[in-house]
C-alpha cells in the first residue's frame, strides 16, 4: 500500500501556526473562544513574565522574523519592518479597570531579510503580594495583523514559578518554550534567590489519557517522592547551570519544604507537532476500539495497520487525507493550548476539543472555564465545565467535571469520526 502520511504531514506541519487570543472586558461578558483558535495565523510572537525582583516586573518578547512583513520602496532601499506592543494590566478580580499600560515599537532593516528573532521587553509595575490579568497587543504594521495575548500573573511569593526564568546558555537569550525534546543543559535564573540552594527533583512517570466525559474517573493521589533528583546552587547573579533529561520534567524548588517552584518539560519527538507513526497511533485511542489500537501499536508494519485503520473508516484515500489533516491538527491545536505535565491531547480539555472541535464560546475565570457549542442561552447547548487544579507543577491544568449526561453526545461524535466525518459539535 503506498504511504499517504509523509506527503501530508509535509503540508500540515508547513502551514501551521498558533495564536493566542483573548478582549479586554469583564469575564462574565468576555468570550475567550479566540484564546485558542490557532491555526491559519501567521503571526505569533512569544512571550515570558519574569519577575526580577519584588519590585521590578518584566515581559520578555521574541518576535520571528519570517512571521513578519518586511517592505521597501525600492531595491536600492534597505527591508524594513515595524511591530508594535501594547499591554494593558488589570487587578485580579477586575477587569475593567487598567492599572498599568505602555506601548513599544519595534523597528528591523535588513538588506536580505534573514531569519533570526527579535528580542525585547517591556518593564510592568506590579505591586509584591499581589496577582493581575496581561493583556497583550502585537501588531504588524505592514501586514495590518493583529496578534492578542492573555495570561495571569502572580507576584504572591519568591518560590512562584514567574520569579523564574530558563535561559540559553551561549545566547543568553531566554527560552520562551518550557519544554524541550531532548536531554540538554540550560541556565535557570531566579535574581531574588541569588545564593540560594536550588534543590531539583525529576519526575518520569507515565500518566493515562483522559477518560471520556462519562467516565467516572478517580484520581490517584501523586506521589511527590522524586524518581531522581540533584542539589545545586544559585550564584550569586541568581544563576545556576541546570540539566534537563530526555524524559518527564523537572521541577525545581528553593524550599524543599513547599511545592512551588519552575517545572520544565521533556516531551517526546511527536509534540507540539507529529512526525511519525507512533505520534499518529497513539491519539487514535480515543476512536478506536481496544482490538484495533492494539493492533496498530504491534511492531510489525504499523503505518501498513495505521493507514488502513484510517482508509477503511473513511472509504478511500482521498478521504482519508482531509480526515487525516483535521484530526492531527486538532491534536497539535492540543498540544499548543492544553498541555500540562502531559501533553494537550491528553489532557481533558484537550480531549474534548479534539473530538468535539474547539467551542463556539468560551466564559473563563481565574479558577475554571466553560466551554459552549451552540447558542449559550439555548438551555439545551452542549457545554462542559472545567474547574483549574492547584498543581505546583503547571499553571494550566483543568479538570473536566464529568456526567453520565455526556455518553450519547460521545458516542454521536466518535461515530462520526468512525464513519470517515469530521465532527463539530453545534
Amino acid at each position: 500500500m503506498k504511504t499517504i502520511l509523509l506527503q501530508i504531514w509535509i503540508m500540515l506541519l508547513l502551514g501551521y501556526s498558533i495564536v493566542s487570543c483573548t478582549t479586554k472586558t469583564n469575564t462574565s461578558n468576555t468570550n475567550y473562544a479566540m484564546l485558542y483558535s490557532q491555526v491559519g495565523e501567521v503571526f505569533q510572537p512569544k512571550y515570558i513574565i519574569y519577575h526580577a525582583s519584588k519590585d521590578s516586573t518584566f515581559l520578555h518578547f521574541q518576535l520571528r522574523s519570517n512571521e513578519i512583513l518586511y517592505v521597501r520602496k525600492d531595491k536600492s532601499q534597505p527591508f524594513h519592518a515595524k511591530v508594535v506592543i501594547h499591554y494593558e494590566l488589570f487587578n485580579e478580580n477586575d477587569r475593567r479597570t487598567i492599572v498599568d499600560s505602555a506601548t513599544k515599537v519595534i523597528e528591523d532593516v535588513s538588506k536580505n531579510k534573514a531569519s533570526k528573532n527579535l528580542y525585547g521587553k517591556l518593564g510592568l509595575k506590579l505591586k509584591y503580594g499581589s496577582n493581575y490579568n496581561l493583556f497583550v497587543t502585537a501588531t504588524d504594521e505592514h501586514r495590518n495583523t493583529i496578534n492578542e495575548y492573555y495570561v495571569e500573573v502572580n507576584k504572591s511569593n519568591l518560590s512562584n514559578e514567574q520569579f523564574f526564568m530558563m535561559i540559553n546558555d551561549s545566547t543568553k537569550k531566554p527560552l520562551f518554550d518550557r519544554f524541550s525534546n531532548q536531554k540538554m543543559s540550560c541556565v535557570l535564573k531566579s535574581e531574588v534567590n541569588a545564593g540560594k540552594t536550588l534543590f531539583a527533583n525529576f519526575y518520569q512517570r507515565k500518566f493515562p489519557i483522559a477518560a471520556p466525559p462519562f467516565a467516572s474517573k478517580r484520581l490517584k493521589p501523586f506521589d511527590y517522592e522524586a524518581d531522581s533528583s540533584f542539589v545545586t546552587s544559585f550564584d550569586q547573579k541568581g544563576l545556576a547551570l541546570v540539566s534537563i533529561l530526555d524524559s518527564g520534567f523537572v521541577h525545581f524548588l528553593v524550599d524543599s519544604s513547599q511545592r512551588d517552584g519552575f517545572t520544565y518539560y521533556t516531551y517526546s519527538n511527536n509534540y507540539p507537532k507529529i512526525k511519525d507513526v507512533n505520534g499518529m497511533i497513539s491519539p487514535l485511542r480515543y476512536i478506536s476500539s481496544k482490538t484495533e489500537f492494539e493492533n496498530m501499536q504491534s511492531v510489525e508494519d504499523s503505518r501498513i495497520k495505521m493507514e488502513s485503520f484510517w482508509i477503511t473508516k473513511c472509504g478511500s484515500k482521498e478521504r482519508a487525507r482531509e480526515i487525516i489533516k483535521q484530526y492531527y491538527n486538532r491534536v497539535q491545536n492540543a498540544n499548543y493550548s492544553f498541555s500540562s505535565y502531559v501533553e494537550g491531547w491528553k489532557t481533558d480539555r484537550g480531549m474534548i476539543s479534539l473530538i468535539y472541535g474547539l467551542p463556539k464560546t468560551v466564559r473563563k475565570s481565574n479558577k475554571s472555564e466553560t466551554w459552549f457549542y451552540g447558542d449559550e442561552t439555548n438551555i439545551m447547548a452542549l457545554q462542559f465545565s472545567f474547574a483549574k487544579v492547584e498543581n505546583p507543577f503547571s499553571d494550566n491544568d483543568f479538570k473536566l467535571q464529568r456526567a453520565i449526561g455526556y455518553k450519547s453526545s460521545w458516542y454521536r461524535a466518535v461515530d462520526a469520526w468512525r464513519s470517515g466525518r469530521i465532527y463539530w459539535a453545534q
